[in-house]
């Protein structure tokens, strides 16, 4: 039996074709899991319900050419209307938050595969809001990679509908940190 995510996303038309994609790859988010630590509550608890963030499913294409690094994330995001700042539109600070998150998953699928060493932290976030983010709707959100600089991570993420229009667009520098209080 499929989880809820997938059950619920798979009654959408369009998140089931790219469910169905062989060439995707479905990738654990765990920070959509309790932790006894608390550590992730916001995308775990506080954003993980029906009228919020019901459903989240993030997948990447399996790399070419004997490549390991995983260069873009997509992921699918129901967005329910407590996300609302205006009505029927989505929190600007709630968009960002989402993009950081989903760019923050393509770090972690690459850390899993040894291709980005160490922890990363956000160090900057630019965001442009080019159109409204309807509630309720389902976004596709991807991250990709830009320049990696040393311990400088350049990513960049969009937010678009279902017909595929840029709702949003982030440019992020995330700073490796390898040790803990490890400073910028």
């Amino acid at each position: 039996m499929a989880d809820p995510d997938t059950e619920y996303l798979q009654s959408i038309p369009w998140c089931a074709k790219l469910l169905a994609d062989p060439n995707f790859v479905v990738v654990p988010t765990s920070t959509r899991n309790f932790k006894k630590s608390t550590e992730d509550a916001l995308f775990a608890e506080t954003l993980k319900t029906d009228d919020t963030i019901r459903a989240w499913i993030a997948l990447f294409r399996q790399p070419a050419g004997g490549s390991t690094k995983i260069e873009e994330v997509h992921t699918i995001v129901s967005l329910g209307y407590r996300l609302n700042g205006y009505p029927h539109i989505c929190h600007g600070g709630i968009v960002a938050t989402i993009m950081d998150e989903v760019m923050s998953t393509l770090l972690s699928v690459n850390k899993s595969r040894n291709d980005v060493s160490g922890g990363a932290v956000t160090a900057s976030l630019n965001v442009s809001f080019l159109k409204p983010v309807r509630t309720p709707q389902v976004v596709l959100v991807t991250a990709t990679f830009g320049e990696v600089k040393g311990r400088k991570l350049y990513l960049e993420s969009t937010v678009r509908d279902n017909g595929g229009v840029v709702l949003a667009k982030a440019e992020a520098l995330f700073m490796r940190i390898n040790e803990p209080g490890e400073k910028l």
